[in-house]
């Protein structure tokens, strides 16, 4: 096993004795990168794989505003939670003196960019220091700190990116509802592939 960022860790993988692999990224992970970071991943994938190995894709496909923004803000605060202790990180890790009562959870589906974006808003106007960075922030009232994008897939769209990349999609699973993606890709020795619809 290796424990590094998944950058690195492709960089470090060694050929295999065995007749194929596979690379498997599961979950949503995918919608935490930007599109500049997803393409550069995808070239990563490419280049960790021999031809013909597989690259096993889980994406968190686009679905209705009011059912994302729900998910996101959920009733028993689980989500607001979770966003609220990253200011309790700093506290921790480096000497911050973030007061959570003073900032709030914020999540809302952006339509053009088709992404769920994660924000604490300060509830006042105040001043915050990180010790350990040597950092001192102001915040004005109402002022957010974006803290996550989670991005939302059109399978078909996917698909062409990864065929973009020699990832050729072989097979596609989807739930009933279409709200989450497997896509499995097989790497070709050239681009010219055809979608699986």
């Amino acid at each position: 096993g290796l424990v590094s960022t998944y950058e690195l860790a492709l960089q470090q993988l060694t050929p295999t004795q065995l007749p194929t692999r596979m690379i498997f990224f599961l979950g949503s992970t995918l919608g935490n990168l930007k599109p500049q970071e997803c393409d550069n991943f995808f070239s990563q994938i490419t280049a960790a794989l021999e031809v013909g190995e597989y690259f096993l894709l889980g994406v968190d496909l686009q679905k209705p505003k009011q059912v994302l923004e729900a998910a996101y803000n959920d009733s028993q605060r689980v989500t607001a939670e979770f966003n609220l202790n990253m200011l309790e990180h700093l506290n921790r890790r480096f000497q911050g003196n973030f007061d959570t009562q003073l900032f709030e959870h914020r999540a809302f589906y952006n339509d053009q960019l088709h992404q769920i974006e994660m924000h604490l808003r300060s509830l006042k106007a105040q001043a915050v220091r990180v010790e350990a960075l040597d950092l001192s922030v102001k915040f004005e009232a109402d002022e957010t700190i974006l803290t996550e994008i989670s991005r939302k897939f059109d399978l078909g769209i996917i698909q062409q990116e990864l065929q973009a990349k020699g990832l050729k999609p072989i097979q596609v699973w989807t739930d009933p509802k279409q709200w989450f993606g497997l896509i499995l890709c097989q790497l070709q020795p050239s681009a010219s592939i055809d979608v699986v619809d």
